[in-house]
């Protein structure tokens, strides 16, 4: 999911096979179950939105599937968050992944700053059944 026309193309660009613009299309949870075979829903879920977006993740994962909470961009609202038997309802996992403070993110910055560190992007894009080759191909460029 993006929220604009421009972040969508660049997804594109970089292989993505469907994207979802949530702010021309709040129901982005049903948008994305329907893209996935059967409307079974998606396997994974990487959650940055929080209360402003964890019912609409809860509507898209699939039986068994994983919500990774990392962060709570829309902010925290008691009366919007999901409770915890969400998980149950929906019979996945969810679970917290610490990615570090913002100041761990400031002297990372700085740290790339201060060496003019550039990510390198690999102009070989992998489907997701290829991810075997995607890890092999990766490994081989060490």
């Amino acid at each position: 999911t993006t929220s604009s026309p421009q972040k969508a193309e660049r997804l594109k660009k970089l292989g993505a096979d469907h994207v979802i613009n949530y702010k021309t299309e709040p129901n982005w949870g049903d948008a994305a179950r329907k893209l996935t075979p059967d409307g079974a829903g998606v396997d994974q879920i990487v959650e940055v939105g929080g209360s402003g977006t964890l019912h609409e993740s809860f509507k898209c994962i699939k039986y068994d599937g994983v919500i990774s909470v990392i962060g709570f961009l829309s902010g925290v609202d008691p009366k919007k968050q999901p409770v915890v038997l969400e998980a149950l309802t929906h019979i996945c996992t969810v679970r917290g992944v610490y990615v570090g403070s913002k100041a761990l993110m400031r002297d990372m910055v700085r740290a790339i700053e201060a060496n003019d560190i550039h990510p390198l992007m690999d102009d070989k894009v992998f489907t997701l059944d290829q991810t075997r080759e995607a890890y092999d191909h990766m490994v081989s460029c060490f």
